[in-house]
């Protein structure tokens, strides 16, 4: 079945690759604008699968993504490794493929449906499906009405808001992530407020057996601009409630609120960008207060090159004392990978410090080179992965180390545009491990190296 997949649409890949660029295409598909394609009397290429009638007033598009990524791991999570891993260092083939269909009837209600198919070859180490493999799944399925200002959307669909900070799509790993609910949204002027209650997709790796309705999520997130929108704000108010997650190993309930506010700008010469969150609840006994703030801001040295210089930094909690009543180590809830693929690290009980340089010496491609300086905020609280997976230290030796240097991480990103339907990106990443993956493991180097070939229509 695995093999089959992948030479099927290896085949559509050859078929599409010459087709022109299109309209507008958005990384969450069901935000795709192809309005001017509906006007058009006579189409050409994948333009014929857009705005196709099917009644009066009724219209049926479609489209898709072929994603290609080779991958290069050199000592997987500093070397220290389960004992069901062959190797340390492996090379991986992640292949992706996402179809979708959106159906309008009239103009106030539609449906999006979007299958997924991802894949992993020449690494014979344990699958994630979370982040590797899902053969085959229904990844959206949504039906949404739609009325002046307001949309009402119910069924399994991405999000993401902010920064992806909090809630996103996951788009770096092989799957993307989903959730199944309810969202509310509503437009007014200078901004917009969405409402949702919703459950995390549970990404599993065979035919259609991913799962949902295990951990809740309830929110309010809003954005309001000002300066003719040369400045935001957003702000949100969210309930987490799950038994998934661990703290120092130990399990049970959690029910975390999280309450925060992000301001940013989009200036021509220095912008900025500030965020911060309080988390309170109760974890089993445990009253949870918990933080994270970042701030980043960054100038424009070289307008016709979008040459840019930044500096970020970003502090989170970690757990202060084992021994009192409170859990202090702040939850991502569902955040993006804030250091990339390369490294199990994700942005809590963290102090990073990180000037970075963008730049687009050429049309169609650009570069991002970054180094971040690492360390634990807290010696009482190990290191969690993005997906707040504890793996450092290890449960027997949880406070054997008082050491708090993580290390420095550098970082080289470049995307070439060849067309509006198919890029190239190759990055490149280096860890130096510092004294605290060193004391609690064996703490080798990370060197990280990546491919990447995308193709959408």
């Amino acid at each position: 079945m695995k093999n089959l997949i992948f030479i099927m649409t290896f085949l559509v890949s050859m078929t599409v690759s010459s087709i022109q660029a299109q309209n507008k295409i958005s990384l969450m598909r069901y935000e795709d604008d192809f309005s001017l394609v509906k006007k058009d009397s006579v189409k050409k290429g994948f333009n014929q699968l857009k705005y196709i009638p099917i009644g009066k007033n009724n219209f049926i598009s479609f489209g898709g993504e072929l994603r290609e990524q080779f991958q290069v791991y050199n000592s997987i999570n500093f070397g220290d490794v389960p004992p069901t891993f062959q190797d340390i260092s492996t090379n991986q083939l992640w292949h992706r493929l996402m179809v979708h269909s959106n159906i309008e009837l009239g103009n106030h209600f539609r449906f999006f449906v979007q299958l997924n198919s991802t894949l992993r070859f020449l690494n014979d180490n344990p699958i994630v499906p979370e982040i590797d493999e899902n053969q085959l799944s229904l990844h959206q399925a949504f039906a949404e009405l739609k009325l002046t200002n307001w949309n009402f959307r119910l069924g399994y669909q991405e999000m993401y808001y902010g920064n992806h900070r909090l809630i996103t799509v996951r788009e770096g790993p092989n799957t993307r992530q989903a959730f199944d609910g309810l969202v509310v949204k509503h437009k007014f002027k200078n901004g917009a407020i969405d409402l949702f209650a919703v459950s995390k997709v549970v990404s599993k790796q065979y035919v259609f057996d991913d799962e949902s309705m295990h951990d809740g999520l309830y929110g309010i997130y809003g954005t309001q601009y000002f300066s003719n929108h040369k400045m935001g704000m957003d702000y949100f108010v969210v309930d987490f409630q799950s038994k998934a997650r661990k703290y120092n190993y130990v399990s049970g309930f959690e029910n975390r609120q999280t309450y925060g506010l992000r301001l940013f700008s989009n200036y021509k010469k220095v912008n900025f960008e500030f965020e911060g969150g309080y988390q309170s609840g109760k974890f089993n006994d445990l009253n949870i207060s918990a933080y994270s703030v970042l701030a980043d801001v960054n100038m424009n040295v070289l307008p016709n090159k979008k040459g840019i210089i930044g500096f970020a930094t970003n502090v989170a909690s970690g757990d202060k004392n084992n021994g009192d009543n409170q859990l202090n180590t702040y939850n991502l809830i569902y955040a993006k990978p804030a250091y990339g693929l390369a490294i199990p690290i994700g942005a809590t009980n963290i102090i990073s410090l990180s000037p970075y340089i963008k730049i687009n010496p050429i049309q169609k491609l650009n570069i991002l080179a970054q180094v971040f300086f690492m360390s634990r905020n807290s010696n009482q609280d190990g290191t969690y992965s993005p997906g707040m997976i504890e793996n450092r230290p290890r449960p027997t030796a949880l406070f054997a180390s008082d050491k708090k240097t993580l290390g420095k991480f550098y970082l080289l990103e470049t995307n070439y545009q060849q067309t509006k339907n198919l890029s190239f990106a190759f990055d490149a990443s280096y860890f130096d491990a510092g004294s605290y993956p060193k004391t609690t493991g064996k703490g080798k180097d990370v060197t990280y190296l990546s491919f990447k070939s995308t193709f959408k229509f």
